[in-house]
């Protein structure tokens, strides 16, 4: 009989789980369309988990439903956490990725850096004046790592919705796609200090951890990425009828480089992000539409199941789970840091978008309507909460259970605040929106006037032109035209697609339309096609003249649908 119960509380429990999921999807499918703006969708789910949580902790027999609606740690971080963060990656667009790289990376790096810091000695100072629960400094400064994690989901839910600035967009999600994994490392550096003593040589090993993490777990990624394309380049998957075995092939890839990471002791969210990020730039070309589209669409539904899923569990968390209520200084202190100073990124965001702009041409540099933007949209979510839950094991005393409590109100607050708030933002920052961005496989690129070359502000110096030719012959662009593109992203089936084009004079139709009949210009606009990576790195020529590709002016949208008359004949004349 005890069996039998046993069966019948987690058949229960499941169906009460899958239930409220369903009810957070259709809810958050009701708000969209009722284009209800106010309250996201990651905001309805995280409420409609705190009822649930209240309801079952007062139901007569509830403790027996808690071990399966609760939160578990390892199911979040093995089944729910790997498909989010591969999305991410994978659906990344490139050329706006890329083309802001410099800025995501700083953002990422050094305002976690500068964030984690700055949270961490605020809570120690507080605590040593008794205004809050004092802690060790190690132990506020792994709280300041954890709380530094972003996760602008609502945020970005209603960028795309309303189709905000393509550039912003890719900085916000940028950002907050590397702030993860740079958080995590970054927590496991300090939680290794927590219990030893800090000195001159601790911290060279700190650094040294955190550099060999990242980097062990970054090259893990890219070499199972790598090793990806070489596997679908090599193994004769051209046939159109192979796309399912396609995209269940591809699909294990991310998950070995998560658990291959995750063995090693390194950083697995790291690896199947960069994992993701490779395989859409090199494996992707060697996939069939049909087997792109459903590996994509696969994901995708993964994603936001699990992502909604998390939500629902934070809300279930906030009365399932052992809190520290006693400890409501150190909350209420932690709250009141996120509201002057959203959890100090004022301390990041304008000092280093400040220096990134002093390296960027006048019309490239991020605006102030831009900064305070990206202020607004760190929001805490998934990843702050998890690393928040796993405190408890890691910490000792019961440091765990009070930065859990914090954590969880922190991200209510700014989830259902905050994100609620992000059409006013955007309105009263006067951006402007284009209506909504469609999730599809190819780059999309912005619309406007068509210049197919630019001439910067000012001319370059002799000393300029050098330095610049010698940085685009040893930079990653290089590399990457030049060895790894074809070896690993150059396709069996581009092959015969260019050869057909040279032995035909009337060739298949490309995807992009032909500004010329002459087979040498289809040739041309084939190869840019299949080979992308010109899109994302325009050349400069001896007069310091920066060129966009043509096949990235013939790509572009204009009002109309046509190109302008200079683009045009520009076009014509290449041809």
């Amino acid at each position: 009989m005890a069996p039998k119960g046993a069966s019948y509380v987690a058949s229960v429990s499941l169906l009460v789980q899958l239930v409220m999921l369903a009810i957070a999807l259709l809810v958050g499918h009701g708000l969209r369309r009722k284009k209800i703006v106010i309250i996201p969708e990651a905001g309805a789910a995280l409420a409609f988990g705190v009822i649930v949580g209240l309801v079952v902790k007062f139901l007569r027999h509830g403790s027996e439903f808690r071990e399966w609606i609760n939160f578990n740690n390892n199911f979040f971080f093995y089944f729910l956490l790997p498909p989010i963060i591969f999305e991410s990656g994978w659906s990344l667009k490139a050329k706006t990725f890329f083309g802001n790289f410099g800025a995501i990376c700083t953002f990422a790096f050094a305002g976690t850096l500068i964030s984690t810091l700055v949270v961490g000695c605020f809570m120690y100072f507080v605590g040593l004046l008794h205004a809050a629960h004092a802690m060790p400094i190690m132990v506020c400064l792994t709280f300041g790592a954890l709380i530094s994690a972003t996760d602008p989901v609502s945020v970005l839910a209603v960028f795309q919705e309303l189709g905000v600035d393509r550039t912003l967009y890719a900085q916000v999600f940028g950002e907050s796609v590397l702030n993860d994994a740079v958080a995590i490392v970054l927590y496991r550096t300090l939680l290794s200090f927590v219990t030893t003593k800090v000195d001159g040589r601790g911290i060279w090993f700190a650094i040294s951890f955190f550099l060999a993490n990242f980097i062990g777990s970054f090259s893990i990624g890219v070499i199972l990425g790598l090793l990806s394309a070489l596997v679908f380049k090599h193994c004769g998957f051209e046939d159109d009828g192979l796309a399912l075995l396609q995209s269940c092939l591809l699909s294990l890839f991310p998950y070995m480089a998560y658990m291959l990471a995750d063995a090693f002791e390194l950083s697995g969210i790291v690896s199947i992000l960069f994992a993701g990020m490779t395989m859409r730039y090199y494996t992707a070309p060697h996939l069939n539409e049909k087997a792109l589209a459903t590996t994509s669409s696969f994901f995708s539904i993964l994603a936001k199941l699990s992502e909604t899923f998390v939500f629902i569990y934070m809300g279930v968390a906030v009365f399932l789970e052992k809190q520290s209520w006693r400890s409501y200084s150190f909350t209420l202190y932690a709250i009141c840091l996120l509201i002057v100073t959203f959890s100090c990124r004022v301390f990041n965001i304008y000092p280093l978008a400040y220096i990134v702009n002093a390296f960027r041409q006048k019309q490239n540099r991020i605006p102030m309507n831009h900064q305070h933007a990206l202020w607004f949209s760190g929001l805490r979510g998934a990843m702050a909460f998890a690393l928040a839950l796993q405190s408890i094991t890691d910490l000792p005393e019961d440091y765990g259970r009070v930065i859990l409590t914090s954590t969880l109100l922190t991200i209510a607050f700014t989830v259902l605040f905050i994100g609620g708030a992000t059409s006013h933002m955007l309105s009263w920052l006067k951006i402007e929106c284009s209506g909504p961005i469609e999730h599809n496989d190819q780059d999309p690129q912005d619309g406007g006037e068509i210049m197919l070359t630019q001439t910067p502000d000012k001319p370059q110096s002799n000393l300029k032109k050098k330095f610049q030719q010698l940085k685009d012959k040893a930079s990653f662009a290089s590399l990457d035209k030049n060895f790894l593109t074809p070896i690993f992203a150059t396709p069996s089936r581009s092959h015969l697609r260019l050869a057909e084009l040279d032995q035909n004079s009337t060739p298949p139709q490309a995807h992009r339309p032909s500004t010329s009949s002459a087979d040498g210009t289809e040739r041309r606009a084939m190869e840019n096609e299949l080979f992308p990576v010109d899109e994302l790195f325009p050349t400069t020529d001896d007069t310091g003249s920066v060129t966009v590709p043509l096949a990235t002016a013939l790509s572009l949208p204009v009002e109309g649908g046509h190109l302008s008359r200079r683009a045009s004949a520009n076009s014509q004349q290449g041809g």
